[in-house]
């Protein structure tokens, strides 16, 4: 008998599981604007549950006394609910997806989770998947938190729901065991927040992927670009995070420099160091100058490959020597071979017909060709 009666209070708590469990997918099959009858066919499925779980915790309720019984009631009772507050979002989808098509706009990717609109109606913003990445979480958490967390028309459940639709991998391992209840909607943020969201975990692994960057060694636009935009991507991230990298007797940028140099092509280098020379103030020998000059090689080559470009007034061209070239003034730098560097000042005149640049000192002149790529 006792045996009996412990065999039937496991199966409401299977039910309840699995109740819970086909209530998470209807509502995952309403965001991501599934087809109506597939949502029609997982409300039939909950309704069978739920009418064997209803059955089952009858009885169950019956073999209790006192404290017990009432617990059980209560509980049952948020189980009804929450059963019941999803079967009327998922009839309320179906009542709109007959009068207007598919359930959600047709601008909104499918598959994509998109937050509903105060009409009831789904808009063209879809929130983005978080993977765990902890550098991804800052910008995640504030989409997430504007389009969902501090809505007012949406329940802790429906928030829920909308917050496991939109993680993936260790984040969505990290709370997917939680039962999708309102209650537990606050513990499942403040393990995110926790686990990979803690500012001096971002900004730790800021400089780790500074660390990381893979090195650029060839003189190419595309190379010299992308390590620029991540390098500034990282920093200014940092200055969100009120750890100004640039601020301070020692700022972080001096300690980050001599690595960040060693990343980028050596004739780049160089030719930073041949532009600032050795007697450089700190206002003109910084990371952020440095930055500056190899977006502005970026640029240079870039533009080189079109007939429109030309030089700024102040810039520093960079030529390819084959043999020694005189010296056509103290402005210039000049030697016998490799990828080389002068000032464009007003005794160089630049032909953009022939792309090439013509130096001129007193009598003498020279004349070599713009490197181009």
């Amino acid at each position: 008998m006792a045996s009996s009666a412990k065999s039937r209070s496991k199966k409401p708590v299977a039910l309840k599981d699995r109740l819970n469990r086909l209530l998470a997918e209807l509502d995952e099959l309403c965001i991501r604007s599934a087809d109506v009858f597939e949502v029609e066919e997982q409300v039939f499925l909950m309704e069978e549950s739920f009418r064997a779980a209803d059955a089952l915790q009858t009885e169950v309720e019956l073999d209790l006394e006192g404290e017990e019984r009432q617990a059980a009631i209560d509980d049952w009772a948020l189980c009804r609910q929450n059963y019941r507050e999803g079967k009327t979002r998922a009839r309320a989808r179906m009542v709109e997806a007959r009068g207007e098509g598919p359930i959600g706009s047709c601008n909104v990717s499918a598959g994509m989770p998109a937050v509903r609109s105060s009409n009831g109606r789904l808009p063209e913003v879809t929130l983005p998947k978080f993977t765990g990445k902890v550098l991804e979480f800052p910008s995640f958490w504030a989409q997430f938190e504007a389009n969902v967390h501090k809505r007012s028309d949406l329940d802790n459940a429906t928030k829920f729901t909308y917050l496991l639709s939109n993680t993936e991998g260790t984040a969505r391992n990290a709370i997917e065991g939680i039962p999708l209840t309102p209650e537990n909607y606050t513990q499942a943020v403040d393990i995110l927040k926790k686990r990979f969201g803690r500012p001096r975990q971002v900004i730790r692994k800021h400089l780790a992927a500074l660390w990381r960057e893979p090195v650029c060694r060839e003189m190419t636009t595309r190379g010299i670009q992308s390590l620029v935009d991540e390098v500034t991507k990282h920093l200014r991230c940092l200055t969100a995070l009120d750890r100004n990298p640039f601020v301070g007797h020692l700022p972080a940028s001096e300690v980050l420099m001599p690595m960040l140099l060693d990343k980028f092509p050596p004739a780049l280098v160089k030719a930073w160091d041949t532009n600032i020379g050795p007697d450089a103030a700190e206002d003109e020998d910084n990371l952020q100058k440095f930055l500056e000059f190899a977006q502005w090689q970026a640029n240079l080559l870039a533009k080189s490959k079109g007939e429109d470009a030309k030089p700024p007034s102040v810039v520093r061209l960079l030529y390819k020597r084959t043999r020694w070239l005189r010296e056509v003034g103290l402005e210039y730098v000049v030697c016998s071979t490799g990828w080389q560097y002068c000032r464009y000042s007003e005794d160089t005149s630049w032909d953009v017909r022939t792309n090439r640049v013509e130096v001129q000192r007193k009598d003498d002149r020279a004349r070599v060709s713009y490197v181009s790529y």
